[in-house]
């Protein structure tokens, strides 16, 4: 369905995608916070590039599985959708997500419809603002658009991307035009394109690795084997697992070859925490392997829905998404480190939602630029605090932690001046150069000063 020209202009807008600045600032969104660390070595433009590659690897699986010679991955932007997936989140990615949307619809209460924040739709305002599609083909950047749509009905949330529904129509049709001609009758009922359900997967499927990797960065060794032995209930062998990816036995130091073979993957993760060295690299690369095995176990129905094949391998992959959630997402200990993040990124979207603020504070000239212009619109006051609303919410919607914390600290000083009538010296030094410690020890000395001369 390609020519060489098409190829090559979606070859240069992968390109161009990798190296722009708005998806390069996804390296300052880190996926999780350690206690220990404060920060990860995997972050959301890693996730993206890796979810970029699985979603290619998911469609070739898939596709080899399907009679003669078909390539699902047609208009080659597998990688290119894996990839900015993610690329509408905004500081502290999904929990800044819930923070900013809840604090949105607090404040458009009184309007007929709720102004909302949707990472997910706020994807195509990003790749739209920042013409990140703009050299694909026409047909190719409408089939990319219309494979983000994770959930149809949530684009009523961002009316301005409606039209976005007949796109994906369009290419719900084009995959079974294209799969008749191939000679497999598939009548899709997903909702969605095949394309936006291996990426999905995809995103998934990293997930499901990665959140059990980062559990060495919260919890021991120890207490991530007696994890393991308690909720991964799946029997699914490493035989199993390696008929769909490559394991490297020579990483298993002190365990019989031939024994691996006959092994449960979860006595194979076990032996792997237990090795006196490596055991956190080796334990990653087995845990990445999985990932793979995830992603090479779907085949496509009649209805255009990919689903599993293998009910072991499917099995372990739901064994664990129920330790993320009982260790990760929902563990007192993780609320507890996040908790402080949390009220950092409420403070500031409070700040600008709710209260008088210093636009001086908004380094965006567009944003700035845009509010201004507003004032003198002649806009009536509802009509008003909506479109003010909304610019808030694509600017607060774009910031990253460091942004967000950095943003935190100007407000602190900003009420500090204002409520002990002080000015705080070298102000710039503070917002922008000390850590979140060390700053609030530098602002306790000026509240002791601050109180010693007002006595």
């Amino acid at each position: 369905m390609l020519d060489a020209t098409d190829r090559s202009r979606i070859e240069a807008a992968e390109m161009h995608i990798v190296g722009h600045k708005i998806f390069v600032r996804l390296k300052e969104i880190p996926m999780y916070l350690s206690k220990k660390t404060r920060d990860s070595i995997r972050n959301r433009y890693s996730h993206s590039v890796e979810v970029g590659l699985s979603t290619e690897y998911l469609l070739k699986s898939v596709s080899q599985r399907l009679t003669g010679e078909v390539d699902l991955n047609f208009f080659q932007v597998a990688r290119i959708v894996g990839m900015v997936h993610d690329i509408g989140h905004t500081a502290f990615s999904h929990d800044g997500e819930v923070i900013l949307d809840t604090l949105l619809q607090k404040a458009s209460a009184t309007f007929e419809q709720r102004i909302r924040f949707n990472a997910n739709l706020n994807n195509f305002r990003r790749i739209e603002k920042y013409r990140l599609f703009e050299g694909l083909p026409e047909d190719v950047k409408r089939y990319a658009l219309a494979s983000l749509i994770k959930r149809k009905k949530e684009l009523k949330q961002y009316p301005e991307y409606l039209y976005l529904e007949t796109y994906l129509d369009e290419a719900i049709a084009t995959e079974e035009r294209y799969l008749a001609e191939k000679g497999i009758a598939v009548t899709n009922t997903t909702g969605k394109t095949i394309l936006a359900q291996a990426m999905d997967l995809a995103d998934e499927n990293r997930y499901r690795v990665t959140d059990i990797i980062d559990v060495l960065n919260i919890y021991s060794k120890e207490k991530l084997i007696r994890i393991i032995m308690q909720m991964v209930r799946s029997d699914v062998r490493v035989k199993e697992i390696a008929k769909l990816v490559y394991l490297d036995r020579q990483q298993f130091s002190g365990v019989d070859e031939k024994h691996i073979e006959k092994m449960q993957i979860r006595e194979l993760l076990v032996e792997t925490l237990q090795q006196e060295s490596h055991a956190k690299t080796v334990f990653q690369n087995v845990m990445n392997a999985l990932s793979m095995a995830f992603n090479r176990n779907f085949v496509l129905t009649q209805e255009g829905r990919l689903v599993p094949v293998n009910e072991k391998i499917e099995k372990l992959r739901t064994d664990f998404k129920h330790i993320a959630s009982e260790y990760i997402w929902g563990s007192k200990k993780v609320k507890n480190i996040k908790k402080p993040y949390n009220h950092y990124f409420t403070t500031v979207s409070k700040y600008f939602l709710f209260k008088t603020y210093d636009e001086r504070l908004i380094d965006s000239m567009t944003y700035r630029h845009a509010l201004e212009h507003l004032k003198t619109a002649g806009l009536d006051k509802a009509s008003y605090r909506k479109e003010e609303l909304m610019l808030l919410r694509n600017f607060l919607g774009g910031l990253t932690n460091h942004k967000i914390m950095q943003l935190y600290r100007a407000i602190q000083i900003e009420t500090f001046e204002q409520k002990y009538d002080y000015k705080v010296d070298k102000k710039e030094k503070l917002i922008e150069e000390v850590s979140m410690k060390m700053f609030e020890k530098k602002m306790q000395k000026y509240q002791h000063r601050a109180l010693a001369r007002a006595q």
